[in-house]
């Protein structure tokens, strides 16, 4: 059984920052804007997938690849929660992602593998999401393993609308005796954030095997501002269906006004929960392969994406990003 997508809402988290406050049954105007904890940034590390590496299924589940028949083996991790501003707002068309150790300790892309072989060729090792209005997201994923010298933990990139870089956090378990020597966990001096991105998980109810699930907050230090396009954000674009067939396959094209240097990246309804959008590959062609989840424009114009995946709506989310912004990639 999957659990569904749940979150603690930050101010119900955020209340017991000052008991004096609860103890006397009311809070004060502004109270809880100013209870909130910003998430403080952590590095990104060695192990970012390197650009020849990037999956071309990079969806929420990192459990289960598209042409993989067996599902990875190791401990299911629910991981679900709001990307919010400064202000403990929902930010929509924020782009997140995830990346990790297998259950043996070892990066998927790592160039200098440890001792241990990769444990699961069926484990994707990294995803991204991109959020809805509610600024919710979701990733079913595996509990990873330790390797000397650091704590258990995830690695988060969150790229705000209108900002150019991603900005890099990880976070820990709750309990684990390697927390109190982790060199990055313990070079947060403020006690607050550190405690903030250190998460207790619990068990899923209802489920037969030991899944596990956490809910987390990511709290952004500013408040972005969505640009018009052209600007990085997204356009809601309705698919056609292309005329002719490959391999017995209807494709679905979609049309858009390109400019020179901006990226493009194609969404539908996400697996696991509806709430944000799920990467989709694509062509570029009627009859090429679906081999690419990103695009550069070479110059200005109008591009043309070819898709097997419809939506659920017929509706596609276009995401594009203006030239030097993160896309995702090293």
């Amino acid at each position: 059984m999957e659990s569904s997508a749940f979150h603690i809402p930050v101010s119900r988290r955020r209340l017991l920052k000052n008991m004096s406050v609860v103890s006397a049954g009311f809070t004060l105007p502004g109270y809880l804007a100013e209870a909130i904890t910003l998430t403080p940034a952590q590095a990104q590390g060695p192990f970012y997938p390197l650009i020849d590496d990037i999956p071309l299924d990079k969806d929420n589940d990192l459990v289960k690849i598209d042409d993989h028949l067996t599902m990875a083996s190791g401990v299911v991790t629910h991981v679900s929660g709001r990307i919010l501003d400064r202000n403990g707002n929902p930010v929509r068309g924020a782009l997140v992602e995830l990346w990790h150790a297998d259950r043996l300790g070892e990066y998927t892309y790592s160039t200098n593998p440890g001792p241990n072989p990769r444990a699961d060729p069926n484990f994707a090792g990294f995803g991204q999401f991109l959020t809805g209005s509610s600024g919710a997201y979701r990733f079913r994923t595996l509990k990873p393993g330790i390797y000397p010298g650091r704590a258990r933990h995830f690695h988060w990139g969150i790229t705000l609308p209108g900002q150019q870089r991603r900005f890099s956090t990880q976070t820990y378990w709750k309990g684990e005796a390697l927390n109190d020597s982790d060199f990055l966990l313990n070079s947060i001096g403020d006690t607050e954030q550190r405690d903030s991105i250190i998460l207790a998980f619990s068990k899923v109810p209802g489920t037969t095997t030991l899944e596990e699930r956490t809910t987390w907050d990511f709290v952004s230090h500013f408040t972005p501002v969505e640009p018009a396009y052209p600007g990085s954000g997204g356009l809601m674009i309705e698919g056609a269906k292309a005329a002719g067939s490959v391999e017995g396959r209807r494709r679905f094209r979609i049309s858009v006004p390109a400019y020179r240097g901006y990226t493009y990246e194609l969404y539908g309804n996400p697996p696991l929960a509806n709430l944000g959008w799920k990467l989709l590959p694509f062509s570029l062609t009627q009859g090429g392969a679906i081999d690419q989840n990103q695009h550069t424009a070479a110059g200005d114009g109008v591009v043309s994406f070819y898709l097997e995946k419809k939506t659920p709506t017929g509706f596609y989310f276009v995401s594009f990003r203006v030239p030097g912004a993160n896309k995702g990639t090293p």
